[in-house]
């Protein structure tokens, strides 16, 4: 299946952190320190393996020419997100640029994105409308490959990429610390706050200088929207009730940030291990939900991943189509596909921005 890579050559980067396919998640369920990795849990399963490869296998099909993937495979809208998360995908998979079946359709994703970034850093294309999302999610595509491939050809390009898309996200930022739809609106609000979180901490992963104070008050912006129940809420401005999605996407970037003894993060926790539901879909959000819900159990580790992940891998194994994608909503299947491939795969511990 995973061929195409050792453990060994993942990543030079990050060696130290990638652990062995059988190993289980060494964070506390206070996430402050290691600890045993609880239940014994059985992660990957044949029908796993088998998911994965039909997930890359149709998202290198419906890949297009030029390396990018629209909401609908090879057409469609959102194409910077897109292809951010199917290359990220692929790579969760075990896949890098060059080698194996699917290093071509990688090395192609990584070339569109740099062709599209701009002079001012801000990595976009002409069929996202909201642009700080494939800004985010491109940005931490090209910071993991860049990760695992520092030596390679492509090295310095990327370099360059990040170092000026890592300068335009800390223009766009509010200042409340978060970020919106759209680069220097002013405004700010919670998902597109953490793929500028997420991004930021794949750069500074990968030895991109990152300014300190830009990662803080990005993190303290998700504290500004954390709700008395320790949930996560839409915005600053929102006064919504806690949402269960944000919650996700802010536990992951507590933890990915380093804050795992901190009052907030604990609160975001306990929130989410009350309201995260492994059996049940949660609606319009549901893939969103779980990608980053995955992270942050993952992250959790113990008791909380042993609990959420086997029905969560079940059920996704469970709804995919017989051409290997996942099918629904109007977001695309792109984005589910990727999504769902990404979430199967995170135990394989390939991506070090799911790891602690």
């Amino acid at each position: 299946m995973r061929t195409s890579i050792s453990t060994a050559s993942v990543t030079l980067a990050f060696s130290a952190i990638i652990l062995c396919l059988s190993a289980h998640v060494t964070a506390g369920e206070d996430g402050a320190a290691a600890a045993p990795a609880g239940p014994e849990i059985v992660e990957i399963t044949k029908e796993v393996d088998k998911a994965v490869e039909k997930g890359c296998a149709w998202l290198a099909k419906n890949q297009a020419n030029d390396g990018s993937w629209g909401s609908e495979g090879s057409s469609g809208q959102y194409k910077m997100v897109m292809t951010g998360l199917a290359g990220l995908a692929l790579l969760s998979s075990g896949h890098q640029p060059g080698r194996g079946p699917y290093g071509a359709n990688i090395a192609k994703a990584a070339e569109y994105c740099m062709k599209h970034a701009q002079r001012d850093g801000l990595i976009t294309s002409d069929t996202e409308g909201q642009t700080m999302y494939g800004h985010g999610f491109s940005m931490t595509f090209l910071a993991e490959l860049y990760g695992m491939d520092q030596n390679g050809d492509m090295s310095q390009r990327l370099k360059q990429v990040l170092t000026l898309a890592v300068k335009k996200t800390g223009q766009s930022q509010s200042v409340n610390g978060g970020w919106y739809y759209s680069p220097n609106s002013g405004a700010d609000e919670g998902s597109v706050t953490v793929t500028q979180v997420q991004a930021l901490r794949s750069c500074r992963n990968a030895g991109i200088e990152v300014p300190i104070k830009l990662m803080n008050d990005s993190v303290n912006y998700l504290v500004k929207c954390q709700n008395s129940d320790g949930g996560i809420r839409y915005s600053i401005q929102s006064g919504q009730t806690s949402s269960v999605a944000l919650s996700s996407a802010g536990v992951a970037c507590f933890l990915m940030a380093g804050r795992y003894a901190d009052d907030h993060a604990k609160k975001a926790i306990d929130y989410l291990r009350k309201n995260l539901d492994p059996r049940h879909t949660t609606g319009y959000h549901d893939y969103y939900t779980n990608f980053y819900g995955a992270q942050a159990m993952f992250q959790i580790g113990g008791e909380s991943w042993a609990k959420y992940y086997p029905p969560t891998r079940d059920r996704f194994v469970s709804q995919q189509a017989t051409d290997g994608s996942w099918r629904g909503d109007d977001i695309g299947s792109t984005y589910r596909t990727a999504i769902a491939t990404l979430i199967l795969s995170m135990p394989y511990r390939y991506l070090p921005i799911f790891q602690k």
